[in-house]
């Protein structure tokens, strides 16, 4: 069994009527396929940047457990079938030490892809990012700063 991190946009209306009753959907549709739970946060509501499924608001929960790959492959077919759910995506995990999963939810790391990398501070972007972005500024005439 691996470690994997699952990242549940559900319908914010469903969410807010029943918070309780939404938390454990998600736990149930874990423990149904034989996940084990090792943490399940609200990670809270956000405005989407786009309309999905109807909904310009949603909310946020992200769950760590610990499944083999068809069991992760089955919770995510789950959700995508499900109406709560307005998007789910579910990854393996291979770098999170047992201690980070204890901390409170607001103190876990965000992990983001190359794609969002204009979202974090420059002191936190990789190299070839910081780069590009540099050069970027550079054909477009903008100074950068010193």
């Amino acid at each position: 069994m691996s470690l994997y991190e699952g990242m549940f946009l559900m319908d914010n209306r469903q969410a807010n009527r029943d918070w309780e009753g939404s938390l454990e959907k998600v736990k149930g549709i874990l423990t149904k396929h034989g996940a084990e739970i090792v943490r399940c946060d609200k990670w809270g509501e956000r405005k989407l940047a786009y309309e999905i499924k109807g909904r310009r608001r949603g909310t946020y929960v992200l769950a760590y457990f610990n499944a083999t790959g068809t069991v992760a492959n089955e919770v995510y077919r789950e959700c995508e079938l499900s109406e709560m759910f307005l998007r789910a995506m579910v990854v393996k995990v291979d770098k999170v030490a047992p201690e980070e999963l204890l901390k409170a939810p607001e103190e876990l790391p965000v992990r983001r892809s190359s794609a969002f990398g204009e979202d974090r501070p420059s002191s936190a972007r990789s190299a070839p990012a910081a780069a590009a972005e540099k050069s970027a500024a550079t054909e477009s005439g903008e100074q950068s700063p010193a």
